[in-house]
This record gives C-alpha cells, structure tokens and sequence, in this order.
C-alpha cells in the first residue's frame, strides 16, 4: 500500500475555481442552488425531462377529454423510455403504439424517440398530442382528423 506524502489537506475557503458545466444535464448542485445572500430563497431546480414529457402526455389527454370523455376513461395512456424492437429493425423507430385489450385497451408512448424529434417545449407538446391522436385513431379505427382538438 503506497502513502500520500500529504495526507491532511486543508479545506478549500474559497469556492473552486474553473468551469461551472451541467455534466450530465441533471441542473447545477450544491451552491447554486441553495439559499445564500444573492438568492435567499434559494433557486428553483429545472425540471427534468421526464417530468416535461409526463406534463405533455397529461397536457395532450386534458385537451381530448372534453370532447372523448367516455371513450378515454376505458383505456389506459402510459409511457415508457424506449420501444423494445427486434434485433434487425431497419424502420423507423416508432413514436408510440397500441396494445389492444379487450378488457383495457393500452396507448404507449416512447419517450426518447419523441423528446429526440422534438426542439422545443412546445413543439414537445405538439408531438406528444399527434402521436396521442394517431394511437387513438388507430385504436378505435377512425380518422385522426376527427379526433384532434386543433382541427
């Protein structure tokens, strides 16, 4: 076992010095983001992307509701990460998809491949609202023209 020819290293009393990066898109820790005397409340922390894509998917089924209430209320909406595709998959990479059930139909929506498609907050929003609308056209076998709220 080799020793350190400094064991005891005095704490820092200023702060570090060098770049201040956002290494792994988490939003800045530690003194950025506590109370001090420039922000005595402290600063909010950003929002993941995770919660902005399940904030979209809610966003999209509250615009649809009022006018497929009762047609939504049988099935469920939910989300996953990625899609699980065959080894060779030489198409595109699917946006969402439908598990058809008779008792409880299911809508999935692949959260990276939409977050990658999309280049803002509310181009995010409008994605996630045409993948909701086409799923469900697909789904109960109409055109997806008559269910988007936008038309």
């Amino acid at each position: 076992m080799t020793s350190r020819s400094n064991p005891r290293v005095p704490p820092l009393d200023t702060v570090r010095g060098g770049s201040r990066r956002d290494r792994r898109g988490r939003g800045f820790r530690g003194p950025v983001a506590i109370p001090g005397p420039l922000s005595p409340r402290g600063v909010p922390g950003g929002w993941d992307r995770r919660a902005q894509f399940d904030t979209a998917v809610l966003g999209a089924v509250a615009r649809l509701r009022p006018r497929h209430a009762a047609a939504l209320e049988q099935l469920d909406v939910a989300v996953e990460d990625v899609p699980v595709l065959p080894r060779r998959w030489r198409d595109e990479v699917p946006l969402g998809t439908v598990v058809p059930d008779r008792e409880r139909p299911r809508v999935v929506l692949f959260r990276q491949p939409v977050q990658h498609r999309a280049t803002s907050r509310a181009d995010l929003d409008d994605l996630v609202l045409s993948v909701l609308v086409d799923q469900l056209a697909a789904l109960w076998r109409c055109d997806p023209e008559e269910l988007d709220p936008r038309a």
